[in-house]
Order: C-alpha cells, then sequence, then structure tokens
C-alpha cells in the first residue's frame, strides 16, 4: 500500500504532531522528578485517591522498537498503524470471505478510499495506534479522552450503564468501562462501518465489538489491548497491544485535517 494516497494522509497525519512540547514549557507538578530535575518516567505508576491506576496525562502510541523508517514518513510508525495484522501470516488473519474480499479491493485502490485520507474521523480501535497525542481525564463517573487528531474527543462511561442495543453508527462507538484489578477495560460497540480497523484496509460490519484493556505500567508507559470482536467479518477474534509513551510537561494543540486542505482533490 506504498501510494500517493498513503503518503499525503501520511504526511497531513504526522506533520501537525512534533514529540517536542506544544506549549512553551509547561510543568506538570504532579509528575516525579529525577535530580536534575527532569520527569522520571520510570517511578511507578500514579494512583488516585480510591486506589485505581491514574491513567490522566498526554499520551502517544510509542514508534515500533522493531520498525524502520518508512519512506512515506517521517518517523518509525506504531506497530500497528498501517496493518493490525502485522504479527500473522496472510493466510493466518481469520478473514470472513466477504471481508477479504473488501480487504483485496481496498488495496487495489491503494488506500484512495480510506476514510481518513479524505480528512474523515479515524474511529475507534485505530485511534490507538495513530501516532498523535491524546489526553486522558479520568474522573469517578466517565473517563474523558481528547485526541488532537481533528480536536475530537471520546466519553468511557463508568457509571455500569449498558451498552445500546440500537445504537446510531458512529467513529467513536459508545463505550463503557470498568476496572479489572489495576486495568481498564473498556468496551465499545455501535462504530461505523464505514470507518477501516488500519490504514490496509481491513474492514469490519455492524457487529463490531472492541475491547481495549489499558494497564499502565509506570509514570511514562501504559499499554492498550485491543481485541476486534467481530464474528460477521472474522471467525475469531483479532488481539494486539499498542505501546504508549507519556508525553511529559506538554499539553495539546488544536489541529483539524481539513485546514488548508488541497490534496483530496487529486484522489481518484
Amino acid at each position: 500500500m506504498k501510494s500517493f494516497a498513503l503518503a499525503t494522509f501520511l504526511g497531513l497525519l504526522i506533520a501537525p504532531a512534533p514529540t517536542s512540547a506544544q506549549w512553551l514549557n509547561p510543568r506538570d507538578p504532579g509528575l516525579p522528578r529525577t535530580r536534575d530535575d527532569k520527569p522520571n518516567l520510570s517511578a511507578p505508576a500514579p494512583r488516585m485517591r480510591d486506589g485505581k491506576p491514574d491513567l490522566s496525562g498526554v499520551w502517544r502510541p510509542e514508534p515500533d522498537p522493531a520498525g524502520v523508517p518508512d519512506p512515506f514518513a517521517p518517523e518509525v510508525l506504531p506497530r500497528y498503524f498501517l496493518n493490525i495484522a502485522v504479527d500473522l501470516k496472510p493466510e493466518e488473519v481469520p478473514f470472513q470471505a466477504w471481508a477479504l474480499a473488501l480487504f483485496k479491493e481496498r488495496g487495489a485502490r491503494q488506500g484512495a478510499d480510506d476514510p481518513i485520507s479524505k480528512c474523515q474521523p479515524i474511529g475507534v480501535p485505530a485511534i490507538d495506534t495513530v501516532p498523535v497525542p491524546f489526553k486522558i481525564i479520568p474522573t469517578p463517573k466517565q473517563i474523558v479522552i481528547l485526541y488532537e487528531g481533528d480536536t475530537t474527543f471520546r466519553q468511557v462511561f463508568m457509571d455500569g450503564r449498558r451498552l445500546s442495543q440500537d445504537p446510531q453508527p458512529t467513529f467513536m462507538g459508545y463505550s463503557r468501562g470498568r476496572w479489572e484489578g489495576d486495568t481498564l477495560v473498556v468496551d465499545t460497540t455501535g462504530i461505523t462501518e464505514r470507518s477501516w480497523l488500519d490504514r490496509f484496509g481491513h474492514p469490519h460490519s455492524d457487529a463490531l465489538h472492541v475491547i481495549e484493556r489499558f494497564r499502565r505500567r509506570d509514570v511514562g508507559h501504559m499499554d492498550i489491548e485491543i481485541t476486534i470482536d467481530d464474528p460477521k467479518a472474522y471467525t475469531r477474534p483479532i488481539t494486539y497491544t499498542q505501546k504508549q509513551i507519556l508525553l511529559p510537561d506538554t499539553d495539546l494543540f488544536e489541529y483539524f485535517c481539513s485546514e488548508n486542505e488541497k490534496d483530496v482533490a487529486h484522489f481518484k
């Protein structure tokens, strides 16, 4: 899928999101510090008043430690950004027949139909792998996640509500969360079929159920284990873990893909 389409939206997506501070040297007073006053990212994970892990902070998917620079991107990409099945052989991906046919069709189009190449939302669960910062704000009744990409948001309700049985499909879906020990488990349904699971074009159906397991390993590192459970599109669930890194002493910046956008007209 090395194509003009891929190069274009990678450039649009990543360029506005440098890893350095985007505000004028803000200092997070809650971060533990080393003797030279740098954030101690290997310190134990902080906890909230109720004893649960505190997931708050500005995070970003970690570049793939085993990856190599992509000629269409200014950096090493997160491991599962392009392909959620990167750890599987092609014949091991548990496609249903129609999903495999659609996947091949999208590949033949070289990503020209990818929603984010047209500045549409990225959606869940792909949002967990996009190399753009996001901010977690935990509260007792809900956890709010703010995404720098297109300045969008997500609500994870912690009040025990049931997921809707007849939702209006959206790119971010409808999420509820619960704690299992020190792991935040988030169930999301109601995700529009227009979204792609990755940039290679793995599809999903209206039956998609995404389970995310957030585990903060220490101050500077968090894992999100993602399970794709969609029996209409895949014969068994697909699970992968996207590692996240904390961006200390910074905050989000406004970014809209459509701002000064000049490339969509070139897609065919």
